[in-house]
């Protein structure tokens, strides 16, 4: 026993006052009148000292009570070394951190980690508390801090694998925090993995303090072969009005061994389509491309499958495809020049990524109905059309349309529709001396420019520009790009959910030779791509990912979810968050009008690509990383731990709170003691 304030101590002597008061008594002066004293002998007052101790119990109590007291104030505390603690069995609390990763389904990798994680619940004593953490991509308490080690044990053997990635940072920083919360001496937490090297960069900002410990229980094997389908590629073509599909398996050999005449298989909606054999170079990676097929209806379900090994979770592959819906154009002009739009439309028959539906009409022959369906309108060097200015071209783009107005001689906007635009339009300027003028300034971080942002990515300064309008931009306009006069090149504007681009030059070569540059036509089609708000559909997401299904046109009525394991999800139609934590086809079957559509939605997940890769890293450098220290055997940490300072083991023991509690009660019954004797010798 040690004292923080051992001073204090000296206050002990007060114990001597109770037994003072049981030994002395002063004996009470009584005076009695006498006509004379002359024959009364005169005798001295003195105190007389009791030869005994008539209460023992109430001398004890007043004694005790000032002790204990006078102990709580010196702060007492139990010093012990940390190997003394480790071996002596000292309280400690437990924090066991289980890897359940999809890297851990290689070979019995989970069964021994599962072994490991209730050999560290069998080490505890029985009021030692422990808590079960499981981690992947992310960390979550299964039991929190309970010494019912049964049922420890038994959550460790009801948890499965998952399908998420390794990622250690949450689960370190999750045991810190529970550790910091501990009163024990001892505060330790156990690693159980694989240590992938993937799950750990180094830059994670989980660090333990002094007085945790980090023990590793390694459960990997040390050479691995593992074949892994980690991609796919999806290549389109039309082919009697049809569109066929040629797909292409990537393959990846992370082993050390070659993989030789492996089958891969692709099957569609459940029928094998094909199998392929092939082999593959130790660490290298190959691909497959199977016989195209036709698609013809939406959410086509596929699967790659790829050999059989000891983790058979990436050697599947799963997609998702869609026909191809193109991107509906109307290009107006002003039908006075048959080739003023054949620059813009030839660009646009080009491309198939998505394919561009393109109809070129006067802007004298357009009814509102043409606007119908549209995506995109682009009116090319033409005034507005009557049949769609004043009203049916404003909400159209209201309604989430894109409109690019490219600039000429012809263009011309009625004052009611000028509000639509990004600016004031002026009048055609010709560059001062006869020069010409070249696109200076660019907004890379626009969508429009952001392709052209890596080097050798299309040179725009190349080329030439004679004329061009001006343009005055809005408050609320935004420049996309500007000749190096300083004139307006581009400008967009927002208006409802739609998007509104002003070209201020020609896209033919009357006005300049952008048209026969390399760079004309990406700088087409992502403009046509952008205003149509075009997103190209994905086959397939990754383990971890969270979509949101509730985003317009996806209907707004409940929908029913069927998870890859055939658990089912009820959502409304303004809770539309959905995490993908496991590998498979998700459904998602939604009620469209008071009935169901008549073919699920479906959702492919593959498994993190970065899971295949069973590289490890070595557990002392993590370990090294998070605590400052080496890994070290479990004694030898013990023996070498640091002596915890004298007010952090009085701060966390807090013995004199119990002992001022108890000298505050003691003196509570000395007092109920003392009045029930006083009360029974006054009447005795």
């Amino acid at each position: 026993m040690s004292f923080l304030n051992p001073l204090l101590l000296l206050g002990l002597g007060a114990i001597a006052i109770p037994i003072l008061v049981h030994l002395i008594q002063r004996e009470r002066k009584r005076v009695v009148a006498f006509p004379s004293l002359m024959f009364v002998r005169r005798i001295p007052y003195q105190s007389v000292r009791r030869r005994r101790v008539r209460h023992w119990l109430l001398l004890a109590m007043r004694a005790g009570a000032i002790a204990l007291i006078v102990a709580a104030f010196a702060r007492p505390f139990l010093r012990r070394s940390a190997a003394a603690a480790a071996a002596g069995g000292g309280s400690r609390e437990l924090v066991v951190l289980l890897d359940r990763s999809a890297s851990m389904g290689y070979g019995d990798r989970w069964q021994r980690a599962q072994e490991a994680a209730r050999q560290a619940i069998r080490s505890l004593a029985g009021d030692e508390r422990a808590t079960l953490v499981l981690f992947s991509r992310n960390a979550e308490e299964n039991m929190r801090a309970t010494t019912d080690h049964a049922r420890l044990e038994a959550a460790i053997g009801e948890a499965k694998v998952g399908a998420g990635a390794t990622r250690y940072g949450p689960a370190i920083k999750l045991a810190e925090s529970i550790l910091a919360q501990s009163p024990a001496p001892r505060r330790e937490a156990v690693l159980v993995s694989d240590f992938q090297r993937s799950g750990w960069s180094g830059s994670e900002d989980a660090r333990f303090p002094e007085g945790m410990t980090l023990t590793p229980v390694p459960v990997g094997d040390g050479e691995t072969a593992n074949l892994a389908v980690p991609s796919a590629a999806f290549q389109r073509a039309s082919f009697s009005g049809q569109e066929r599909i040629t797909v292409s398996a990537g393959l990846s050999n992370k082993g050390r061994d070659p993989m030789n005449d492996v089958p891969v298989t692709l099957s569609i909606d459940g029928h094998e389509i094909q199998t392929q054999r092939v082999s593959i170079a130790p660490g290298t990676s190959a691909s497959v491309t199977f016989t195209p097929f036709t698609l013809t209806e939406p959410n086509v379900r596929g699967t790659i499958r790829a050999g059989d090994d000891l983790l058979p979770a990436d050697n599947v592959f799963h997609f998702v495809l869609d026909p191809s819906a193109p991107i509906s154009i109307l290009v107006v002009d002003s039908g006075a020049d048959a080739g003023s739009s054949l620059y813009l439309s030839e660009a646009l028959a080009v491309g198939s990524t998505p394919a561009f539906a393109v109809d070129v009409v006067p802007a004298a022959r357009v009814v509102p109905e043409q606007l119908n369906g549209r995506s995109v309108i682009v009116l090319n060097d033409t005034p507005v059309p009557p049949a769609a200015g004043t009203g049916p071209l404003q909400a159209f783009v209201e309604r989430g349309g894109g409109l690019l107005v490219v600039l000429g001689d012809r263009s011309s906007w009625p004052q009611n529709d000028a509000t639509l635009l990004p600016g004031k339009v002026g009048p055609p300027t010709d560059p001062p001396g006869g020069r010409v003028v070249s696109i200076g300034f660019r907004d890379y971080g626009h969508e429009v420019f952001e392709i052209f942002k890596a080097p050798r990515s299309g040179d725009l300064t190349a080329a030439h520009v004679f004329r061009y309008r001006a343009l005055e931009p809005s408050p609320d306009a935004r420049v996309l790009a500007r000749f190096d006069d300083g004139a307006v090149a581009g400008a967009e504007r927002r208006v409802g959910e739609g998007r509104v681009i002003v070209w201020t030059s020609t896209l033919d070569d009357s006005w300049n030779d952008l048209a026969l540059k390399p760079v004309y036509l990406p700088l087409v089609h992502q403009i046509v791509r952008y205003l149509a708000q075009y997103r190209q559909p994905r086959s397939w997401q990754t383990v971890g990912q969270v979509l949101d299904l509730a985003e317009p046109g996806r209907g707004t009525g409940e929908r029913v979810i069927v998870t890859p394991a055939g658990d089912r999800i009820t959502q409304d139609g303004e809770t539309g968050l959905l995490e993908l934590d496991q590998q498979g086809i998700y459904e998602v079957r939604r009620d469209e009008g008071g009935r169901d559509a008549a073919r699920p939605q479906a959702i492919a997940v593959n498994l993190d690509p970065a899971e295949s890769d069973l590289s490890p890293i070595d557990p002392a450098e993590l370990v090294a990383s998070v605590t400052g220290r080496a890994a070290a055997p479990a004694a030898a940490a013990a023996a070498a731990a640091p002596e915890a300072t004298r007010e952090d083991a009085e701060r966390r023991q807090r013995l004199w709170w119990y002992l001022l509690t108890a000298g505050m009660l003691l003196l509570a019954a000395e007092m109920v003691v003392a009045n029930r004797l006083s009360r029974r010798e006054k009447f005795l």
